[in-house]
């Protein structure tokens, strides 16, 4: 009986607190969620990513908006028109003349 009793109590031990116990298993399942939540959102970056290479390599269009827009880039033909507002200086700090004004003579 005390044979039967030892057995129970080393199985139970196993059962709760050893290696493969609910204990463990528990603490398994709360890593694999955690890590499925960071790599769902490394593919949602990834993704995106990938949307903005493809992007790139399919044609001009992204290429030539971030040259406009970070460059200030023009095409050859194109006019580049600037609006200042009212009061503001342009950023070199000069202006610019024609002919026609009565300052630049």
């Amino acid at each position: 009986m005390v044979t039967l009793i030892l057995v129970f109590l080393g199985l139970q031990y196993r059962l709760w607190i050893g290696e493969g116990s609910f204990a463990e298993r528990h603490r398994i399942e709360k890593r694999r969620d955690a890590l499925a939540a960071a790599n769902a959102k490394a593919r949602e970056r990834n993704q995106a990513m990938q949307a903005e290479v493809d992007d790139l390599k399919a044609g001009d269009g992204a290429a030539e908006a971030r040259a406009r827009e970070e460059m200030g880039m023009v095409k050859p033909g194109e006019t580049f028109f600037l609006t200042v507002p009212d009061g503001a200086q342009p950023e070199n700090g000069s202006q610019r003349r024609t002919p026609a004004d009565p300052a630049s003579n």
